[in-house]
């Protein structure tokens, strides 16, 4: 009996630290949430005038270019809260630095790649010509919009990484304000605007995100943060820098590579199902991508709780504290589950859905997506523990390789092999992946590798 409360003691954790962990996880929470209502305010009010599966279809290029873009930036994070903990400001500034370059390739990238082969792109997903018509449509715009959203989501990231929630929540307030203003105003014509409907949506992203990145230019130098300074400072990065970081930034962006396409492959395969259940799981995904943002802001807040441990030697004293987090996950897990469960009817009604059969999937959907995300919070701890110790290779197989050997087979091989007509059956089966993801994920974890100082 003394043993067993012993180990469940482990678990618990002081009243401060809890105090902390949500201090930094509600504001993350509440800023990648309203990052990702962006894309739901665009669904939402594009299903307005009919237009789901193209603004779907199309933003699956966009997916792939922010998951690059989120990997350079988290690579070299993880060395960013090191140097941060171990108050060496100047690589810290490089880390910065190199990360903004990584976004300014891959943002100049996926505007030419959206400028010469987006129609390509999109029928490969789709083999619908309205819908492709209507997606290039879309893209000609966002292909714009992508380049600020790759250096804003740096600025957003290095803030996360160093426990400095406030910032990206106030500039993701004002991005989500004034995309949301833009939308309205563009989409619909008010107030002696022009009505531009589906092309509305990506122009105002291109206003909202050229307002966020002044902003987060401005304060930064403002503020005197630690991670900007002088340019020279920023990228006077070299080779050997560059080396040091790369082993651990490869993995990383590799698996975001595989994984983001990974994700765009499941539309793939629910396409073979028809625009119908296209629309069902654009709808429900977009609604689940809300509760998403809640528990990756959990995963920030232990990369910037545990990262800053490790960075001052204190192995410990990080492995305590991702114990504690996990008696955390176990609420969220609960509290999500319920909540989403009770609210998926009223959240899939708010969608302008006029076909029975694509309202009562969406919130079949929608209710999967709840057992999706409580098991995400566990996953969060796992992945957010793993990647701040630099056990990227590991985390590499655990996220895109039991999506491809797990989920992508369980979906092409249900509808394509054993002819599952059914978008909510398919996509429950789909969730064997998340189980295997936090069985092995915590074997590994249980091994302690990630328990390392990378800059000393």
């Amino acid at each position: 009996m003394r043993t067993t409360s012993f180990k469940l003691s482990r678990f618990i954790g002081p009243v401060s630290f809890y105090k902390y962990a949500f201090s930094l996880a509600i504001p993350l929470g509440i800023t990648n949430l309203l990052a990702i209502s962006m894309g739901a305010l665009d669904t939402l009010m594009i299903s307005w005038i009919h237009q789901v599966s193209a603004v779907g279809t199309a933003t699956q290029i966009e997916v792939i270019a922010l998951n690059v873009v989120w990997a350079c930036a988290a690579g070299t994070g993880i060395y960013a809260i090191q140097f941060f903990g171990a108050g060496d400001y100047k690589n810290l500034k490089r880390c910065f630095g190199l990360s903004i370059s990584c976004a300014a390739f891959v943002g100049i990238l996926t505007y030419g790649v959206i400028t010469f082969f987006s129609a390509s792109i999109l029928h490969f997903y789709i083999q619908n010509d309205e819908v492709i018509w209507n997606g290039c449509q879309y893209l000609r715009i966002a292909k714009y919009a992508y380049i600020l959203m790759s250096f804003q989501l740096s600025f957003s990231v290095i803030y996360r990484n160093l426990g400095k929630p406030f910032y990206p929540f106030v500039i993701g307030m004002i991005t989500f304000l004034m995309k949301m203003l833009w939308n309205v105003l563009l989409i619909f014509g008010y107030a002696g605007f022009p009505k531009l409907g589906i092309i509305g949506a990506p122009l105002a992203s291109c206003i909202a995100h050229s307002i966020a990145l002044a902003v987060n230019i401005i304060l930064a130098y403002k503020t005197k943060q630690p991670f900007v300074g002088k340019i020279r400072e920023m990228f006077s990065y070299d080779l050997s820098f560059i080396r040091r970081i790369l082993p651990r930034i490869r993995p990383l962006l590799l698996n975001e590579i595989l994984f983001g396409f990974g994700n765009t492959l499941f539309v793939k395969a629910f396409g073979f199902l028809g625009i119908e259940a296209m629309n069902a799981y654009y709808i429900g995904a977009k609604i689940g991508d809300l509760f998403f943002a809640v528990a990756n802001g959990f995963s920030d807040s232990i990369s910037s709780i545990i990262g800053i441990s490790l960075g001052q030697g204190k192995l410990k004293e990080a492995g305590q504290q991702s114990m504690y987090l996990i008696s955390m996950a176990i609420g969220l897990c609960l509290g999500a589950v319920i909540l989403i469960t009770c609210f998926s009817p009223f959240l899939v009604s708010l969608f302008e859905v006029q076909i029975a059969s694509v309202l009562n999937n969406a919130i079949w959907i929608v209710r999967i997506f709840a057992l999706r995300i409580g098991m995400r919070f566990f996953i969060v701890i796992i992945f957010g523990t793993l990647r701040t110790g630099g056990d990227t290779k590991a985390l590499m197989f655990l996220d895109s390789g039991l999506m491809y050997m797990v989920g992508l087979s369980i979906a092409f091989g249900s509808i394509l092999v054993f002819h599952v007509q059914s978008i909510v059956l398919v996509f429950l089966l789909c969730q064997t992946e998340y189980v295997l993801r936090i069985l092995f994920g915590m074997m590994r974890y249980r091994k302690g590798l990630w328990k390392t100082n990378l800059v000393s």
